[in-house]
């Protein structure tokens, strides 16, 4: 039995060596596709990264991204210069976790949220779709650090936070000092939003500068009592979620917290239990986008026949190919393809600044087309595409945009975000009063595009 396990254990080795020698061929996959989260030389843990090593991760992710960035000029950036300047921080980080941060914030200089590198650690947690976290949604109101959602089961909730709430300090140091001197020291992002989506995650799941378990917060609670909570962080699912339900006076209201391509399964039942509404909330607020086949397939369920929606746009301006160009990953034109029976009737999308990528495809692909208007504040402008995490010696992982998109509208959403019809921000008045002031707003607005549909069919039939 010995031998025989021995053998196979032989053979699927030899399999996965010679795969892998077969896909080192450029012109067999010449954009590295199939050869994304294959193998992994992570060390055994507790055991450090060695010189060799960190000179193998530096060079992967500065090469992959000098190769195969969408922008051949690199966002205007001198990429040979920011290597030169960050290979010697990287290289003599004192632990692994500042080697990890110090790679990430060379990516960084790009300006992109989707270009990034991940520790070992992060990919590790990305892959088991979990989240290292203390489950707190919070947002700088005015100068205040305002908590505006807490995760089932997380340390926050076990603790008693509740939104509305008011973080008075963390760690000791008042709440928008520890804030702004986290976003002054965050790195570069595609806007200002999705750097403060930095610092939320910090605050969450700790600084790789100065990793701990626990966080130290200073609440003030909706009666205005203050208490100190040290709130130690823990592993929770990351499971996006697709639902639908009907509101009063017929509205549908469909909520989306994440493009997860297994949803796709869900969609049809989803939109079936609002296709007989006579207006329809499609909620992404909070929604940081995913796979972008669910949004056109969500996108398909809105119209009728064939309606173009803009283009993809590649570093070569041809599709990704594989095995000599023989077989293409899709066309660059975009276009949505309509179902037997979609739902018709007028659509508000509601977005916030943590909407991002395939939520802001989603949003700003209505919008541009004139299927649907968008109410809340302006999203991320994270939108740029890349194929999935590559492999990183030592266990990290490095993503890197290889997609940008052009809306028909000519409205580049990446570094701007989709701007809202209508704007409306969340406050803490509202959510000490459990009021959703932005899904008010969408109902309000359908009701008056409700009415316009029924004055526009009633010259129609004058005419």
């Amino acid at each position: 039995m010995h031998k025989i396990n021995l053998q196979s254990w032989f053979k699927r080795g030899l399999s996965l060596g010679l795969l892998q020698l077969l896909l080192a061929c450029a012109a067999i996959d010449p954009n590295h596709i199939l050869t994304r989260r294959l193998g992994n030389d992570a060390p055994p843990a507790g055991v450090a990264l060695d010189t060799d090593t960190r000179q193998r991760a530096y060079d992967f992710v500065w090469n992959r991204v000098n190769e195969a960035y969408v922008d051949p000029n690199l966002n205007g950036v001198d990429w040979k210069k920011v290597g030169q300047e960050y290979q010697p921080k990287v290289l003599s980080a004192p632990t692994d976790d500042a080697f990890w941060k110090n790679l990430d914030n060379m990516v960084g200089e790009l300006g992109d949220a989707h270009t990034r590198v991940l520790s070992a650690k992060q990919y590790a947690y990305d892959k088991d779709k979990r989240s290292y976290t203390v489950g707190l949604g919070v947002a700088d109101l005015g100068g205040e650090l305002i908590v505006t959602s807490v995760a089932k089961d997380s340390p926050a909730e076990k603790a008693g936070i509740l939104k509305g709430n008011k973080i008075v300090s963390v760690e000791g140091i008042k709440a928008n000092d520890w804030w702004q001197l986290q976003l002054s020291k965050a790195r570069k992002n595609s806007t200002e939003r999705a750097r403060f989506k930095t610092v939320k995650r910090i605050l969450n799941s700790g600084d790789l500068d100065a990793p701990s378990d626990a966080v130290a917060l200073q609440i003030e609670r909706n009666d205005g009592t203050q208490i100190d909570v040290n709130l130690l962080r823990t592993d929770l699912p990351r499971k996006d979620s697709l639902n639908s339900k009907m509101l009063a006076d017929e509205v549908g209201y469909l909520r989306l917290t994440g493009f997860d391509a297994s949803l796709g399964k869900e969609l049809e039942a989803t939109y079936d239990k609002v296709r007989t509404a006579k207006g329809l909330v499609i909620d992404l607020r909070g929604n940081g986008g995913g796979a972008l086949n669910l949004s056109l397939a969500m996108m398909n369920q809105l119209v009728q026949g064939k309606i173009a929606i803009g283009k993809r746009i590649t570093r070569t301006g041809k599709p990704a190919t594989l095995f000599f160009g023989l077989i293409s990953t899709g066309k660059l034109e975009l276009e949505l393809q309509g179902v037997k029976n979609p739902y018709l009737g007028p659509v508000v999308v509601l977005v916030d600044s943590d909407s991002a990528s395939a939520s802001e495809f989603f949003a700003g692909s209505l919008q541009s087309i004139g299927r649907a208007k968008i109410i809340g504040e302006t999203s991320c402008g994270c939108l740029l595409g890349y194929m999935g995490y590559a492999n990183v010696p030592g266990g990290g992982a490095l993503a890197y945009s290889e997609l940008d998109f052009a809306p028909v509208n000519g409205r580049r959403i990446e570094g701007v975000g989709v701007i809202p019809d209508q704007t409306v921000s969340v406050t803490r008045a509202d959510l000490l009063l459990n009021k959703d002031a932005g899904l008010e707003a969408a109902v309000q607005m359908l009701k008056g595009m409700q009415q316009e549909s029924v004055v526009k069919l009633a010259g129609s039939a004058q005419n």
